[in-house]
């Protein structure tokens, strides 16, 4: 049986390259959510640089609420810290009740803040409204195996395979998926999976020679 801390170190790795990957991924993907999708993808490199410049929480102005959001909004959005961030993007969706896109952003700055209680319930809400958002399905997924240590749960996996379900090109959630098998010690099913993720890899995509390894290496125990 392969380790818990072997599982924990593989989905280290494979969040790497998320980032990356996915918005090349929905932007051949094509249809009607590609181009919604691309725009998540992107904001989250814009989330993740105003969530890392400053660490903490804003030292704000001791004014009302609509002043000092005011006073967020004036500033360059790369200066942004974690707490600007959700200020900023829960006013916006307030604005937009029925946008999801407010609140996937929000649980990406969660999540990379290692709240991920919390990013759980903002990709909860952004799924309420779109529940055919692949992205925040991705992140309802990583965010509950953060609250479990690293475990795929039942619920995690459900996740992964909706997403899964939903956008074919994308290697990432077999990627999750072949942890989950990897975890319940089923060996061919884990190769399937990481079989299934190489198959949707660009030949250039870091995650390729793992993924092509670990399959290997579940397949020995056949």
């Amino acid at each position: 049986m392969l380790s818990q801390l072997l599982v924990l170190v593989v989905a280290a790795l494979l969040t790497l390259g998320v980032a990356v990957w996915t918005l090349r991924a929905y932007r051949d993907a094509g249809g009607r959510r590609a181009r919604g999708s691309m725009m998540f993808a992107g904001a989250v490199g814009l989330v993740a640089l105003g969530t890392y410049l400053v660490i903490g929480r804003p030292e704000l102005p001791d004014a009302p609420y609509a002043e000092r959001l005011a006073a967020i909004k004036a500033r360059p959005a790369s200066s942004y810290n974690g707490e600007e961030w959700i200020a900023f993007l829960s006013d916006a969706a307030k604005v937009n009740p029925d946008d999801p896109g407010p609140m996937f952003m929000i649980g990406q700055v969660y999540l990379a803040n290692r709240r991920p209680e919390e990013a759980a319930r903002a990709f909860d809400a952004a799924l309420r409204r779109d529940p055919l958002l692949a992205p925040a399905l991705m992140g309802l997924g990583r965010s509950l195996m953060a609250i479990n240590e690293g475990r795929v749960t039942p619920e995690a996996l459900a996740a992964f395979q909706q997403a899964a379900a939903l956008d074919d090109a994308d290697p990432a959630p077999w990627l999750y998926q072949a942890l989950a098998a990897m975890e319940a010690d089923d060996g061919p099913e884990a190769r399937r999976l990481w079989g299934e993720s190489y198959r949707r890899m660009r030949e250039d995509d870091p995650r390729r020679e793992m993924a092509l390894r670990m399959s290997r290496e579940a397949g020995r125990g056949e």
